[in-house]
């Protein structure tokens, strides 16, 4: 193993334990948060999951702002700002008694969020990795999902024994005491060998990453694809995975059998991101992201019968093996079909489909819940999103194709 990868494998570790708390914590603790918040406030489900999806439309926003600083400066400034932000609207949050300012804490959240875990890590890891890139990022996103199964845990003991109030205090402690010290101390954009791609300000400069810039990626097939499958993953992940816990205990469960099936599921998603990183650099990015929304799609099934324990297992098996999957995998097929030199950036914009999607899964499925007291209809209207996202990524083609495309034309004497 050469300086290098050591370096790199270290930087994965730390970015694997950032992601732990503040995504794990931020981001993947909502179910456990949302049967106390709907006890303690009274809303209707819709009218409370328009939080999150506030959340995920202010995430969108921001999305291509972000992408575009962690194309030109170092990563670790806007991930500690992102995660000092998150840790203090959580604290924040924890004091509210009304909807407007639990919003603003949303709000904030979830710019925080942005700016501290996806974005940023994907573009370290594609730059400090090459061929073992699907495992590194396998590795490093382990962490959202290894994080969720513990702060999930950490949160439904915190809420049991001093209310949801000590919940959000306990998740955020995390990130401003271990999250920003170990940015500050150990992670790095790229290998010093190198350099950011040519900007306009460097006219000297002689070092390109390889891919299309913005304008070019957006005139090409693969980027729509990629947009189309951000909406309807982000939708269908969303609308289930808030309301899952209210969902399971709905239908006969106990709150704490139903956060041991999340915890579950978050466990089995670190297996699923490692297994799929690895199956993605033996085929192609393109081909495992299919195939892994197609296997997402059956599990999404399953829950429609989840009363029965046989589904529920199913359930959890199929979908949490493939759930966390896209977060490694999405990435690899921006890097593969639009390369790395705006990478940042393609994520951000595309990000804007994500997070439209996010925003909008959990409010349909709160509102056909509130009119039809059940949650079937939606879990219908998933599959079949799963099923669009799948075929849509199984279009994209490789970078070679789309430079030849979007090449100019030789100049004619």
């Amino acid at each position: 193993m050469t300086e290098q990868e050591r370096a790199g494998w270290k930087i994965v570790a730390s970015l694997f334990a950032v992601l732990f708390v503040v995504w794990g914590g931020g981001i993947n603790t909502g179910a456990v948060f949302f049967p106390a918040l709907l006890k303690h406030f009274g809303w209707t489900r819709a009218h409370l999951a328009t939080l999150g999806s506030a959340g995920a439309l202010a995430a969108g926003v921001v999305g291509p702002l972000v992408g575009g600083l962690v194309d030109r400066f170092e990563a670790r400034r806007v991930m500690m700002g992102g995660a000092a932000l998150t840790g203090l609207a959580f604290i924040f949050a924890s004091r509210v008694n009304s909807y407007f300012p639990l919003l603003i804490a949303n709000l904030v959240i979830a710019v925080g969020v942005t700016a501290a875990t996806i974005i940023p890590c994907s573009l370290i890891v594609s730059n400090w990795f090459g061929a073992r890139r699907g495992l590194a990022l396998g590795v490093t996103f382990a962490g959202t999902s290894i994080g969720g199964m513990g702060m999930t845990l950490v949160s439904n003991y915190a809420i049991a024994w001093g209310g949801w109030r000590s919940g959000y205090v306990t998740v955020a402690l995390p990130m401003i005491l271990v999250a920003i010290p170990l940015v500050l101390l150990t992670v790095r954009s790229r290998p010093p060998n190198r350099a950011p791609a040519v900007l306009p300000t460097q006219p000297h400069a002689s070092f390109v990453l390889p891919g299309l810039e913005i304008g070019e990626a957006i005139r090409t097939r693969s980027f729509w694809l990629i947009s189309a499958a951000q909406f309807l993953y982000a939708c269908a992940i969303a609308g289930a995975g808030l309301h899952l816990i209210a969902f399971l205990t709905g239908v006969g469960y106990t709150t704490n059998f139903a956060a041991g099936v999340l915890s579950a599921i978050f466990f089995l998603t670190s297996v699923g991101k490692l297994a799929m990183g690895l199956f993605a650099d033996r085929v192609s990015a393109r081909v495992a992201l299919s195939t892994n929304y197609a296997f997402s799609m059956v599990g999404t099934a399953m829950l429609i019968g989840a009363a029965r324990p046989g589904a529920l297992l199913g359930y959890v098996i199929f979908y949490g093996l493939t759930v966390g999957a896209p977060l490694v995998l999405m990435p690899m097929v921006m890097a593969e079909s639009l390369g790395l030199k705006r990478l940042g950036s393609v994520m951000g914009i595309t990000g804007m489909f994500a997070t439209l999607g996010a925003a909008v899964g959990p409010v349909l499925a709160g509102h056909i819940f509130d009119v039809s007291g059940s949650y079937n209809t939606a879990f219908i209207a998933f599959v079949a999103m799963w099923l669009a996202a799948s075929v849509s990524i199984f279009g994209c083609q490789p970078l070679s194709a789309v430079e030849a495309r979007v090449a100019p034309l030789p100049a004619t004497a």
